[in-house]
């Protein structure tokens, strides 16, 4: 079987616990709403995103059509 989960979810982990064999990948796919971004202000003006691990509250929230990166996952038997 395979499903795919936005970064984050759990239920891959929970899965895992139950005894399967769960295997990562990444894919693009337009979901159902807006996906709200992040952005800070770089000295020169451009958005960046914020470095990883960054609790610094975005200075710039963008709002995209939806279209994000999602993990893809292939569910095995172990």
């Amino acid at each position: 079987m395979t499903f795919d989960a936005l970064p984050g979810s759990p239920l891959p982990d929970q899965l895992r616990v139950l005894g399967y064999d769960v295997v990562v990948g990444t894919t693009e796919r337009i979901l159902p709403h807006a996906v709200p971004q992040r952005f800070e202000v770089a000295p020169d003006g451009m958005l960046v995103p914020p470095a990883e691990g960054s609790t610094k509250p975005g200075t710039v929230t963008v709002t995209n059509a939806g279209i994000a990166v999602v993990e893809q996952y292939d569910l095995r038997i172990s």
